[in-house]
């Protein structure tokens, strides 16, 4: 034990013995504070880091016995051991000193070997005490950390059960717009769908307030996407605004954190997971950054999920042929449209389209022509809707479009389009080396001026196309027109 860092006060009124006791000391290089009274003592006490006192319980008119009660008493104090010194042997006054805080009682005169030995063996004790006492405290962290992570561990894996319920997009859009923020701990989050025939980033969810639904971008080679995406790493910045990557609406944001994260299901990249302004709580707390990266694999696999169901979904809404939808989701879909049309008193059209002679086109240059027209025409209506459209093939040569928000004259206007794109049009059959041209006649229906019933609505616009042929096809006519 290296004594020089150890201070040891001596209490004691008497000149001659405080300089033996001390001599002695400084002998076996312990470092020997003086004092002659209770209050210098105590002075000495909290100004400087003392080690163990040596106390002549006999202090002229004060007691040893009062400055043992006082050191015991006091929080910054207590833990300080107390050698008691006296020349009484009485047995009253060794136990009076134990009780009043002293470690160990000696009596005068003092055998030097002996106090030395005390002293080495209080300091021995009260080092493997304080030594005790840190593994305990760690061992208390260890299991509060530890306690803190199974914690976390349980909400994360809760969070990935729940995630996981949702297949579809709309309902884990839904549910990612509703929780993650708060789950993450940060306050504004975006996960971007990557898509390798167009190169972009198109994203999926987000709950920030300047981000449109269906943004699409391409990866920025100074964007901190461009480098997570390009090197499937996490990039995690603390001070993004000092860092190598390029910061767009620094102002809007509260803190400097930013964390772009790959979203990979084995090593098929999904797309991009983009978190800011962190809570400085969970930037200081434990595990931010694990905790990110952990939900981050469970989110890839989720959405490669996804993205397989609504593809397979896809598919069973659409005509194999054309590409459009199928007219049992046409179907569905218009319930829905009409149903809200109602409801928020709005106009909504619909358009049935019939190619001319389609039935001689067959006859001349056989089915796969054919097929080559229909989808020609199909691609011109995709050309003239808008997103909101929903277009159809209705069967054989015939394909319906709903119009959701669109009143009938608005929906002739799209039908002129259609017409000006399309009849007329040459078609170029590449392999057959041939030309065809078709005419188209379209009939139109509309809510709430025709009716307000699904199958009244595409009856009447039927209806309208039939009229359309027997004024001699090649037109447009609206479901009530004279």
């Amino acid at each position: 034990m290296d004594n020089s860092t150890h201070k040891i006060l001596v209490v004691d009124d008497d000149y001659d013995a405080r300089r033996i006791l001390c001599t002695i000391l400084e002998g076996e290089g312990f470092e020997p504070y003086e004092a002659t009274n209770v209050e210098e003592a105590i002075e000495i006490l909290e100004n400087n880091e003392i080690d163990l006192v040596l106390l002549d319980i006999r202090l002229g008119s004060e007691s040893g016995f009062e400055l043992c009660r006082k050191i015991r008493l006091n929080d910054s104090l207590y833990g300080i051991p107390i050698i008691a010194i006296s020349v009484s042997q009485n047995e009253e006054d060794i136990v009076t000193a134990i009780e009043s805080g002293a470690s160990d009682f000696l009596s005068k005169p003092i055998s030097h070997a002996i106090l030395i030995a005390k002293i080495k063996a209080i300091l021995r004790l009260r080092a493997e005490a304080e030594r005790l006492k840190e593994s305990q405290q760690a061992l208390l962290r260890l299991i509060r950390e530890t306690n803190q992570q199974k914690e976390l561990l349980s909400k994360e894996a809760d969070f990935s059960r729940e995630l996981n319920r949702f297949l579809d997009a709309d309902s884990k859009k839904d549910f990612i717009r509703k929780s993650f923020s708060s789950f993450l701990g940060a306050r504004l989050f975006s996960i971007f769908i990557y898509h390798e025939d167009s190169n972009r980033f198109r994203l999926f969810v987000t709950n920030h307030p300047d981000l449109e639904e269906g943004l699409e971008i391409e990866p920025e080679k100074n964007s901190i996407m461009y480098d997570a995406f390009t090197n499937k790493k996490v990039i995690y910045v603390e001070n993004f605004s000092k860092s190598k990557y390029k910061k767009l609406g620094s102002d809007k944001y509260e803190t400097d954190v930013v964390c772009a994260v790959p979203l990979l299901s084995g090593d098929y990249l999904i797309g991009i997971l983009t978190v800011n302004d962190p809570n400085y709580g969970e930037i200081n707390g434990y595990d931010f950054e694990g905790r990110i990266i952990r939900i981050a694999g469970h989110l890839g696999v989720s959405l490669h999920n996804t993205i397989l169901f609504e593809k397979v979904k896809d598919l069973s809404m659409r005509d194999p042929m054309t590409g459009l939808y199928n007219f049992r989701h046409f179907l569905e879909t218009l319930r829905f449209e009409v149903e809200r049309a109602k409801r928020y008193e709005e106009s909504l059209s619909c358009i049935m389209i019939d190619i001319d002679n389609f039935k001689s086109i067959n006859d001349r240059y056989g089915h796969q022509i054919g097929d080559e027209v229909l989808k020609e025409l199909a691609r011109s209506i995709v050309i003239s809707v808008r997103a909101s459209d929903i277009p159809a093939r209705y069967g054989g040569d015939e394909f319906i479009i709903l119009l959701p928000k669109t009143s009938k004259t608005l929906a002739m206007r799209l039908a002129k389009r259609l017409m000006d794109l399309f009849s007329d049009k040459p078609i170029r059959i590449p392999h057959d080396d041939l030309v065809v041209k078709v005419t188209l006649s379209i009939g139109i229906a509309s809510v709430p001026e025709d009716t307000l019933d699904v199958d009244e609505l595409v009856k009447k616009a039927d209806n309208a196309l039939y009229e359309a042929k027997n004024r001699g096809k090649n037109r447009i006519v609206a479901y009530g027109e004279t």
